[in-house]
């Protein structure tokens, strides 16, 4: 940690501060996505495998229309039933 009490990397440290967020979902997705997937490779995991782990989440988003925070059980009932009939995974 830093002298402020801020974890280097944190989105502190990204953000200016009093700067409002032009899209501020797409921005903090984003930021998750990168977060994550820097965590992930941090337990070295194969980057291959981190791929095919965004390529899922983002294609949840697009199924779901909504971002992680807004998703429900719904969403992931729906994509479920979407991957076997449509589909046939």
């Amino acid at each position: 940690m830093g002298g402020d009490g801020l974890v280097p990397g944190s989105a502190r440290l990204h953000l200016i501060d009093g700067l409002p967020l032009l899209r501020p979902d797409e921005q903090v997705f984003e930021a998750m996505i990168k977060g994550w997937r820097n965590q992930q490779l941090a337990r070295n995991l194969s980057p291959g495998y981190v791929d095919d782990q965004e390529r899922t989440v983002r294609a949840f988003v697009r199924h779901a229309d909504a971002m992680p925070w807004q998703w429900t059980p719904q969403h992931v009932d729906e994509w479920s039933a979407d991957l076997r009939t449509v589909h046939g995974i």
